[in-house]
């Protein structure tokens, strides 16, 4: 008997840890018992049976439901959700928002010309049209009592405007109303104008009143294309741990994978997650979620007009407005991943166009090896309560590609760590790396600012304020800048200098990036070891306000930029690897050790081990002396494949 139980307890563990694999089919029934031959018909089936170890195999097919997952996994045999894919890498696997189906479409004259209506007792929170997601009018401007005249033009306060007393924004049933040939203008865009309708798709939509309603513009009416109105989230984690989700397509649902606080160490593998306000939110306390290899995209009807063009083509803007203020209420309403659990993972993923690539508030993230690309508001954004590392990703053509956002609104420890990260925009438009503080505006720190004075145009903080927030410190590092605005610096923190009275805790130390006149080395606690280069004529008649920057940096004028990289063809990206004599070879700060800057000593950054660089001195830049850019060619490939898996997506 002795032996039998040893023998147990030896066999016993083992099966455990293999588990079973149950399989998923739409040919299935949820009464058969699950296996090969006789398949579940739902994933929520499977997701109410598994247990820690199993494998759950979902065959090809559309699954249309929207499950909430309760039974965790464990470390050593976590719960795995895997679809298919075909040989082209194609998702076979198909995971969609349940929906209602729309029909019975009448005109709507009291509206306007083309538009129409038909009943729907309850708001939407996704409006989709044959498989992709168009502009859908957020409620508050859907409740706006309607105006007359309509406008002429579609301007700033007619889409910013707040909220309350004093509103000028254009109701949402105006919205629908306006001529097919309105322009839209905004301070962003200076003189320029552009057609609102093209930018859009020529068609809008939007709920009032137990009727949704929708506008073409292009001669096109409901009854030629398929409607549906989404509610709630595709998968939702609750509460659950050690869960994988592989090979699956997530669309047409609010959110297509919440996981919410108390969940964690769970993963997202090779998806496919499109549509919706967000296509992975991960709560406040949702602790060490991974997402890798996954391709992440808003899928909107005109995604080809995301990305930040040429000066003279302001669409890309014209759908950053479109998403923040008509389709969110003065709020990003598009974000690849939102992050406001601690100690997530994000590596290898494509995120491509939105409005947000990335949008982390939280507490030891780490986001590698990213493709984001043209996202027409930021790239990678972080928040007051950010703890985490962003390197080695690969930005191309977004509105801002990084945004260091709500500088001293909360009382949370704040170190952000940015390096060797490729950015590619526009040669001449776009911002860099932007800092944003309202702190005088919200947040704690409210307290600590002296009202406006004739001295004082502007609320600056005390000299002597009674509860200073602690803004944290931000290391950005060996990341290379190509392209930008000629105006704009690339960064600049000398505003919030004057705001607050005091150098900023900023260390920009080893970029090559487009500088300007804007450029102040008092501003910021060291800037230093960078390549600044772009500058009209002359580098030595440069207007620089501040000596140290040419103390410390190195510049050098536009006519010899192309002395800084090797410019070999590479299709789609441009060759900034390091020439043999660039001005960029060792004018940096080896930050693989302690160093000394200004007399205050600083310690090593992570990132980079002694002996990182050839010679006395290391590079500017993301690459050293002789190294390949062969990585982020191989994500830009990566991203060619993407592309194609969403074009063909069904």
């Amino acid at each position: 008997m002795k032996r039998r139980l040893f023998l147990l307890g030896v066999v016993l563990p083992f099966s455990f840890l293999c588990g079973r694999e149950l399989f998923v089919s739409p040919s299935g029934s949820d009464k058969n018992p699950g296996t090969q031959k006789a398949p579940f018909a739902t994933i929520a089936c499977a997701a109410a049976k598994a247990q820690a170890g199993d494998i759950v195999k979902i065959a090809p097919g559309i699954y249309r439901e929207q499950v909430t997952f309760a039974r965790s996994g464990k470390k050593e045999a976590p719960i795995t959700f895997e679809g298919a894919r075909g040989k082209n890498g194609e998702f076979l696997t198909i995971v969609e928002g349940q929906g209602t189906t729309l029909s019975k479409w009448v005109p709507a004259p009291e509206i306007a010309p083309d538009v129409w209506k038909t009943e729907l007792q309850k708001r939407p929170d996704l409006m989709m049209m044959d498989g992709k997601m168009i502009g859908y009018i957020n409620k508050l401007t859907m409740a706006l009592p309607r105006v007359k005249p309509l406008p002429e033009e579609l301007t700033e306060e007619l889409i910013w405007s707040k909220f309350g007393p004093g509103c000028k924004r254009c109701p949402g049933l105006d919205l629908l109303a306006l001529k097919k040939d309105i322009l839209i203008s905004h301070r962003y865009f200076g003189k320029r104008k552009e057609l609102f309708w093209p930018t859009i798709g020529n068609v809008l939509t939007g709920w009032s009143n137990g009727k949704l309603y929708v506008r073409f513009t292009d001669g096109s009416t409901p009854e030629k294309h398929k409607f549906t109105a989404s509610y709630g989230n595709g998968f939702t984690l609750k509460r659950v741990s050690w869960l994988k989700f592989k090979n699956l397509h997530l669309r047409g649902s609010r959110y297509q994978i919440r996981i919410l606080g108390g969940s964690s160490n769970n993963e997202i593998d090779n998806c496919l997650l499109m549509h919706g306000g967000a296509r992975v939110r991960i709560e406040k306390n949702a602790a060490n979620t991974v997402v890798k290899n996954s391709i992440l995209t808003a899928g909107f009807l005109r995604g080809d007009l995301f990305q930040l063009r040429a000066s003279y083509d302001m669409r890309g803007g014209v759908l950053y407005e479109f998403f923040k203020y008509i389709i969110g209420t003065s709020l990003s309403d598009d974000m690849g991943i939102q992050i406001f659990g601690p100690g997530a993972k994000i590596y290898g993923n494509v995120i491509l166009q939105g409005l947000i690539g990335v949008h982390t508030d939280a507490p030891h993230s780490e986001f590698y090896n990213n493709v984001v690309m043209q996202m027409s508001s930021v790239g990678v954004y972080s928040g007051p309560r950010t703890i985490g590392q962003f390197h080695h990703n690969l930005l191309i053509n977004n509105g801002i590609p990084i945004r260091i956002h709500d500088l001293r609104t909360a009382r949370a420890e704040r170190i952000e760590h940015h390096y060797g990260n490729l950015v590619i925009q526009a040669p001449h438009d776009g911002s860099q790396v932007f800092v944003h503080c309202s702190s005088h505006v919200r947040g704690p720190d409210k307290i600590n600012f002296e009202p406006p004075s004739p001295k004082h145009k502007y609320p600056v903080y005390k000299k002597n304020p009674p509860n200073p927030v602690d803004p944290g410190k931000f290391y950005i590092y060996h990341n290379t800048f190509w392209g930008g605005n000629d105006f704009n610096p690339g960064f600049h923190v000398g505003y919030y200098y004057n705001r607050f009275r005091c150098v900023q805790p900023f260390l920009f130390i080893n970029n090559v990036i487009k500088g300007c006149h804007r450029f102040e080395d008092h501003s910021q606690e060291v800037l230093a070891g960078n390549l600044l280069y772009g500058y009209p004529g002359s580098a030595n008649k440069e207007p620089l306000r501040y000596p140290g920057v040419k103390k410390h940096n190195v510049l050098i004028p536009e006519k010899v930029v192309n002395t800084l990289w090797n410019n070999k063809k590479i299709p789609g990206l441009y060759d900034v690897t390091l020439a043999k004599n660039s001005p960029a070879l060792g004018i940096g700060i080896d930050i693989s050790r302690p160093f000394t800057f200004n007399g205050k000593t600083y310690p090593a950054f992570p990132g980079f081990k002694p002996g990182y660089f050839k010679g006395a001195k290391p590079a500017a830049g993301a690459f050293q002396d002789g190294e390949s850019m062969q990585m982020f060619i191989d994500m830009y490939r990566k991203t060619e494949q993407a592309m194609q898996i969403i074009k063909n997506a069904k």
